[in-house]
This record gives C-alpha cells, sequence and structure tokens, in this order.
C-alpha cells in the first residue's frame, strides 16, 4: 500500500485503543515509513466521499455567468 499524502510505502502496526479506557485493546493502523502518516479505519472512512452531488441549479446558473464573463 502507498500512502497518500507522499506516496511512501505503508506498514501495518498495532496501536493502544486509548479510547477504550485500559491497556490490552489494540488498533491495527497503516503508518507511512516515510513520512510517518497514519490511518485507520475511522479516518479512511472519513477521507472516502460519502456520495457525489450535482451542484443546485443556483450555483450552476452562477458558474455559467463567470464563464461567460471572461
Amino acid at each position: 500500500m502507498t500512502c497518500q499524502r507522499c506516496e511512501g510505502l505503508m506498514v501495518v502496526e498495532q496501536y493502544d485503543d486509548l479510547e477504550s479506557g485500559s491497556a490490552g485493546y489494540e488498533v491495527s493502523a497503516w503508518r507511512c515509513l516515510n513520512c510517518g502518516a497514519i490511518v485507520d479505519s475511522v479516518i479512511a472512512a472519513r477521507h472516502r466521499p460519502a456520495h457525489k452531488t450535482e451542484p443546485d441549479p443556483l450555483r450552476r446558473q452562477r458558474l455559467k455567468k463567470l464563464v461567460m464573463a471572461t
């Protein structure tokens, strides 16, 4: 796997889950060997777009006017 930030090599590591309140719970995450970025399942889910939306008609009309004005 490659890092989205720097295209470096990502490796799987285990991290303590501090939110659980006690040691012993671990979470798997990817860490970039180049820049140190950490991506777990929560971070990955938030980076994915939920769905593509079409711009509303008013915004599309304003954009068209801007393009035509130049």
